[in-house]
C-alpha cells in the first residue's frame, strides 16, 4: 500500500465531515454506502484471524514453544493494558473534562442497540466459559473473535502433533493467508467512498454543534493519546532497544488509514510485513497481532477510563479513589472479546457504567462523538500493535532490527543484531 493511499483517504474523511455539515440530509442519505464498507470491513476479520493464527502457531512448530509465546504475549497485553488504564486515570483527574459540563446542551443518542450487547461483557463468569466454543461454526459466523482464537490455537496445537502429516495442511492455510490479505488489498480500493459516508453521515446526523460542548472530552482524549505515542510508547522504545523514530516512520501511514477508517484490520497484511522485514519473525507477527485484535486495544483502553470519569464528574458523582480502581478492574475484564459487536468501546463503557454505579445516559451524551475520538484511538491501537510484536520477539531472543520501512519501500536504517 503506497502513502498516497493514507492521504486519499485522509481526504475522504475531511471531505465527508464538510459535506455531512453542508447537506446533512444528503449525508445521512448516503449512509449505506458507509454500512457497506464496514461490512466488507468485517467480512475479512475472520479470514484474517484464522489463516493467519494456524499459519503463525504451526510456524512455530514446537508445542512448548507456542505455549512460552502465548504466555508471553498474554503476560505483555495485561500489563501494557493496567498500565494504560492508570494512565487514563491519571489524565482525566488532572484535566476534569466532565467539571463544568451543561448537560441541557447535549442531544442524546439512542443507545438501545449497545444497550442489547452488555449482558456479553458484564459476567465475567460467562465470558471465561464462552471462550470455548460449542460449535465453531457458529463463533464463525457470529465472529466471536475469543471464541475463534481459542479453536484456533487448539487447532494449531493439534496440527504441530502431527508433525510433516500437517505440511499439506499447512500449505493450504499459507495459500488462504496470502489470498486474506489480498481480499483487504481489494477491500481498500474503496476506502475512501466508504470513509466519505460514514464520515457523512455522522456530522448529518449529530451535527458539527455537538463537538463544542464536549470539546474538554475529546481534547482530554487525544491528550491522553497523545501521552501514549510521545510518552509511553517511546519508554518501551528504549526499553526494548528500538529507536521510536523507526517505529514512527514504519507506520505513520497505517495510522492515518487505520484512524479514517477506524479499523486496525485494514491494515493488518501492510503492518505484519513491515513488522517481519523490521525483524520480527513472521511467526509472531502472525500470532500476536491477530490475538492482540480483542485482546490488546491500547487507545480503546485509554479512551475509557477517560470516559468514565467524564460520565462521573459531568453528572456531579464523586467517585473515591477506590470506586475509580473498582472501574479499573472492571475495564480490565469487560475490555476483552467484544471487539465484533457494533461500537464495541461504547457497549464496554456501557458496561463498566452500570456496573460501577455510573447513568447510563452519560454514555448516551457522548455517542455523537464516538466516531472523533474513535479515529485517534485506532491510530494508537496500531501503534500498539507493533510494541507487542517486538516485545515477544525480543523476550524469545529473536528480534533482529531490520530496515525501517517507509512508503512501502525498505528505507535504509541502522542494522546490527540487538537480540538478548
Amino acid at each position: 500500500m503506497k502513502t498516497r493511499s493514507a492521504f486519499y483517504i485522509l481526504g475522504a474523511t475531511v471531505l465527508g465531515a464538510l459535506f455531512g455539515h453542508v447537506f446533512p440530509e444528503a449525508g445521512t442519505a448516503i449512509k449505506p454506502l458507509g454500512d457497506a464498507f464496514i461490512r466488507l470491513i468485517k467480512m475479512v476479520v475472520i479470514p484474517v484471524i484464522v489463516t493467519t493464527l494456524l499459519v503463525g502457531i504451526t510456524g512455530i512448530g514446537d508445542i512448548k514453544r507456542m505455549g512460552r509465546v502465548g504466555l508471553k504475549t498474554i503476560i505483555w497485553f495485561e500489563v501494557i493494558t493496567t498500565l494504560i488504564l492508570f494512565i487514563g486515570l491519571a489524565v482525566g483527574n488532572l484535566v476534569q473534562p466532565g467539571k463544568g459540563i451543561d448537560l441541557s446542551q447535549l442531544p442524546k443518542a439512542d443507545i438501545t442497540a449497545i444497550a442489547s450487547n452488555t449482558s456479553k461483557v458484564l459476567d465475567a463468569k460467562t465470558l471465561l466459559l464462552n471462550i470455548i466454543p460449542t460449535n465453531i461454526v457458529d463463533v464463525l459466523a457470529k465472529s466471536d473473535l475469543l471464541a475463534v482464537i481459542f479453536f484456533c490455537i487448539m487447532f494449531g496445537i493439534a496440527l504441530v502433533g502431527l508433525g510433516n502429516e500437517a505440511k499439506p495442511f499447512l500449505s493450504i492455510m499459507e495459500i488462504a493467508s496470502k489470498a486474506s490479505f489480498r481480499l483487504v488489498n481489494l477491500v481498500m480500493k474503496v476506502a475512501p467512498i466508504g470513509v466519505f459516508a460514514l464520515m457523512s453521515a455522522t456530522i448529518g446526523t449529530y451535527g458539527i454543534a455537538l463537538l463544542f460542548p464536549l470539546l474538554k472530552l475529546i481534547g482530554t482524549a487525544y491528550l491522553g493519546l497523545a501521552v501514549l505515542v510521545f510518552g509511553l510508547f517511546p519508554l518501551v522504545a528504549v526499553f526494548l532497544s528500538i529507536r521510536i523514530t523507526d517505529v514512527y516512520r514504519m507506520i505513520w501511514d497505517l495510522m492515518v488509514i487505520g484512524a479514517s477508517t477506524g479499523s486496525t484490520e485494514t491494515v493488518v497484511p501492510q503492518l505484519m510485513q513491515r513488522l517481519e522485514k523490521f525483524g520480527v519473525p513472521t511467526y509472531i507477527t502472525s500470532f500476536v497481532i491477530p490475538a492482540g485484535m480483542p485482546l490488546n486495544s491500547d487507545g480503546t483502553t485509554l479512551y475509557l477510563t477517560i470516559a468514565g470519569l467524564f460520565i462521573a464528574q459531568a453528572f456531579g458523582i464523586g467517585m473515591s479513589l477506590q470506586q475509580q480502581l473498582m472501574m479499573v478492574l472492571f475495564f480490565v475484564v469487560t475490555s476483552k472479546g467484544v471487539a465484533a459487536v457494533p461500537s464495541s468501546s461504547m457497549v464496554i463503557l456501557l458496561a463498566t457504567a452500570t456496573a460501577v454505579g455510573l447513568p447510563a445516559e452519560g454514555v448516551a451524551l457522548i455517542l455523537g462523538i464516538d466516531r472523533v475520538i474513535d479515529m485517534a484511538r485506532t491510530a494508537v491501537n496500531v501503534m500498539g500493535h507493533v510494541f507487542s510484536c517486538v516485545a515477544v520477539a525480543r523476550w524469545e531472543g529473536v528480534f533482529q532490527k531490520g530496515p525501517v520501512v517507509l512508503d512501502g519501500m525498505a528505507a535504509s536504517s541502522e542494522r546490527g543484531s540487538l537480540s538478548s
